[in-house]
């Protein structure tokens, strides 16, 4: 494929995959509200940053916090695309690892984003992370990894 349809495919696969992850999201947002959710809050913080006026109110906007988190997935699926092939390149792997690459690749946003940057996202945003909303966020990165993983291989990589 051509790198433009790469990179389109990139952002399909991100957000399809971004929605998964939300869906496998929404039983811990249900049970403990957006603090079930490491990623709705991370996301809440940098939205507010980009709009002060937000900072007076109590409760995220849900709506701005979903398409932050939605976009997010985009991005990240434009750079899982542009890295796979170095990915596979390295792996030395069939092309069915794309699966388990996606995999890593979803628990290494999770260790990037919501662990390692966890301590800046509570003091910035004035919010508690709990382990709890944690452990969800690696689950939901992990299937995020998983389902980009596999779009990718099935559109760009697969052979009939």
């Amino acid at each position: 494929m051509s790198l433009v349809l790469d990179l389109l495919w990139g952002s399909v696969a991100g957000f399809l995959a971004a929605i998964v992850m939300t869906l496998v999201e929404l039983p811990f947002w249900e049970r403990l509200g957006i603090e079930g959710v490491a990623e709705w809050q991370i996301n809440w913080v940098m939205v507010s940053q980009m709009n002060k006026k937000w900072k007076a109110i109590s409760k995220p906007k849900l709506s701005w916090t979903l398409a932050s988190h939605l976009s997010h997935g985009v991005a990240a699926g434009i750079v899982f695309g542009l890295l796979f092939p170095i990915f596979l390149f390295f792996s030395r792997l069939p092309d069915v690892s794309a699966l388990w690459i996606g995999l890593v690749y979803g628990v290494g946003l999770w260790i990037l984003f919501a662990y390692s940057g966890r301590r800046t996202f509570e003091s910035v945003g004035k919010i508690r992370i709990t382990n709890r909303a944690l452990l969800g966020a690696l689950l939901s990165d992990s299937v995020y990894g998983f389902v980009l993983g596999l779009l990718i291989w099935i559109v760009i990589y697969s052979k009939p």
